[in-house]
């Protein structure tokens, strides 16, 4: 079940994206939030804050709060989660088809992860939906003595949210992205074809003090999901 402070969030995501809320328009007071939604100041807050901090909104001291200037970020930006993500965006996730396996690392594995070559990882594999449709096959590792009780219930959920609880959470990732011809037995998962293009996406994500916690491949279905980046001049546009 989603949080209040998600629900705002997407709230807010959402009235940007359909053009309710423009660049630097006000959006509601707190105390509006907090009716809308049946909440105290400090979750309506929290909420807000994030997305401050993302660059979404800003706020001016003694007006409020504001859309920022900037476009719209990078859609399922890595890291931060498919069902965080596709709530910010609207959708309604789900995931499908979920197999979790005790496993040890091989030499690759090892090697990404920076484990031992044996040590016990969890192999997870997943189809996250979008309004009910497969867009995204997922194939990931996490190391075990990190989320030792991982169930199929909770990767079914989000495991970026249950590995937070455990102060383990996204700081940054390396990711490569490279357009290929399904595999035919990921295809049938997807109900594409396996002549059907898709983006393999490999992730491997770390923890703030340059610690790796997952290692994937994501297969979208990039028709239906597509990925896009907004990019920005760090020298914000000044010229030489």
């Amino acid at each position: 079940m989603t949080n209040k402070k998600d629900a705002i969030t997407a709230y807010i995501e959402n009235h940007i994206q359909n053009k309710l809320y423009s660049p630097g328009q006000i959006i509601p007071s707190e105390s509006e939030f907090c009716r809308l939604f049946h909440v105290s100041r400090m979750t309506v807050r929290k909420a807000l804050d994030e997305l401050v901090a993302q660059g979404v909104l800003y706020k001016e001291k003694g007006r409020g709060t504001f859309v920022s200037q900037k476009p719209r970020y990078a859609s399922f930006q890595c890291g931060y989660g498919f069902k965080q993500e596709a709530l910010r965006r609207g959708f309604v996730p789900s995931t499908k088809a979920v197999t979790i396996n005790l496993i040890k690392a091989d030499h690759e594995l090892a090697d990404k992860l920076k484990v031992e070559i044996n040590e016990a990882l969890w192999e997870v594999k997943r189809i996250r939906c979008i309004n009910d449709i497969p867009v995204v096959y997922v194939h990931e590792y996490y190391i075990y003595h990190q989320c030792e009780d991982l169930t199929i219930t909770i990767a079914a959920e989000s495991i970026y949210d249950h590995l937070a609880k455990k102060n383990i959470s996204f700081a940054f990732a390396d990711q490569r992205l490279e357009a290929i011809l399904c595999p035919e037995e990921i295809a049938n998962d997807l109900h594409i074809s396996d002549k059907h293009p898709v983006l393999l996406m490999s992730v491997l994500a770390y923890m703030k003090n340059g610690v790796p916690f997952n290692y994937g491949l994501e297969y979208y279905v990039s028709d239906q999901l597509p990925l896009i980046q907004s990019i920005y001049n760090k020298n914000n546009g000044n010229v030489n």
